[in-house]
């Protein structure tokens, strides 16, 4: 599989050496500043696109989009349309309509893949966790506790851009939270309700000689009612003192679950912690760490088996039907917030 890259971030610096640890072939690369492909696509040894539309009639297989929210309805319809199989960064878009946009698209072209860059559910790590509630290791899921707590964001000389802006979907629910919902879905099944709280602890920041405004989350938290009776609880921080490891507990009738960071836990009722985390079942490359670019890699590994014809690889993948839903839960936190954290019905 051939895959052509829109995005000098996450794409250059992940998702190339990810996917070709997978055996996939990069063959080209775009961004908005073609002077800064250049260089990256030189550094990669990627050719370098003066626009992501030239990428639509390149050999590319898959064009993967790693982009800011307001673009990813208008690139995905167009390689869609193209041709072109799809992977497309989270959260899905700017709003539902646009989501909804997107999944028309991809309706009305079954036989190209149109898939939501939700990686994490490839790591064996998650993978074990799902297979655990499957096989009633835990029995009914009763409560959740997911949390993200980071320190990037916490410097107030960080520069202004698209993420500090909310009309842009920029913010740290939009960015992680959506990663939280689709694993509490794809984990312990669909939300029946939401309610939301999103702070901005840092107000402003700098860009070129002046301060302008931030109008995006850099704090959320959420409570969420699960279809099956259960509840869970997400708290995402990007202005914390320090770092911590990401952790999901997971409590159920006769057991629990935890992940944190790279490792996972079981334990049965009022019994002790029992290491479950399981080995890769692929290479890592050494300079790729941390739970996203590894999840990365098996991505990639999904995608190569998929293009080898084994098309159950992707079973697991999140689509742009997984998308919509995330993105309606992302907005009706908004709707929550905005409505001093009331309780929104799914």
């Amino acid at each position: 599989m051939k895959i052509a890259i829109i995005g000098t971030g996450w794409g250059a610096r992940v998702q190339v050496p990810a996917f070709r640890s997978a055996g996939l072939k990069i063959v080209g690369i775009a961004a908005q500043n073609y002077e800064k492909t250049q260089r990256e696509a030189a550094s990669l040894n990627v050719e370098a696109f003066e626009h992501w539309r030239d990428l639509l009639s390149s050999d590319a297989d898959l064009i993967s989009i790693v982009t800011p929210p307001g673009t990813h309805c208008e690139m995905s319809v167009a390689a869609l349309e193209a041709g072109k199989h799809v992977l497309c960064e989270k959260p899905t878009a700017l709003n539902v309509l646009e989501a909804q946009t997107m999944l028309e698209a991809a309706q009305a072209h079954p036989e190209q893949l149109s898939l939501i860059d939700h990686e994490l559910r490839f790591l064996p790590i998650f993978q074990m966790a799902r297979a655990l509630i499957n096989d009633n290791a835990i029995g009914q899921i009763r409560h959740v506790n997911s949390s993200v707590i980071f320190s990037s964001r916490a410097d107030p000389q960080r520069p202004w851009n698209w993420w500090s802006d909310k009309e842009q979907a920029g913010g740290a629910w939009g960015a992680i939270g959506s990663h939280q919902i689709d694993m509490l879905r794809w984990l312990c099944g669909d939300f029946s309700s939401i309610r939301a709280s999103l702070h901005t602890f840092v107000a402003e920041r700098p860009l070129d000689d002046q301060l302008l405004p931030v109008t995006s989350d850099d704090f959320a938290t959420a409570q969420v009612r699960l279809a099956n009776g259960g509840f869970a609880s997400i708290m995402i921080s990007g202005v914390a003192a320090l770092n911590e490891n990401d952790r999901m507990i997971i409590h159920g009738e006769h057991g629990a679950i935890k992940i944190e960071g790279a490792r996972l836990w079981h334990a049965e009722r009022d019994g002790e912690w029992q290491e479950r985390t399981p080995a890769h079942t692929v290479a890592i490359p050494s300079e790729i760490s941390g739970n996203f670019p590894v999840g990365t890699v098996y991505l990639g590994h999904a995608l190569k088996a998929y293009s080898r014809g084994q098309l159950d690889a992707l079973e697991q993948a999140a689509t742009f039907s997984d998308g919509l839903l995330t993105q309606s839960l992302l907005d009706a936190a908004h709707r929550s917030d905005e409505n001093d954290g009331g309780w929104i019905t799914i």
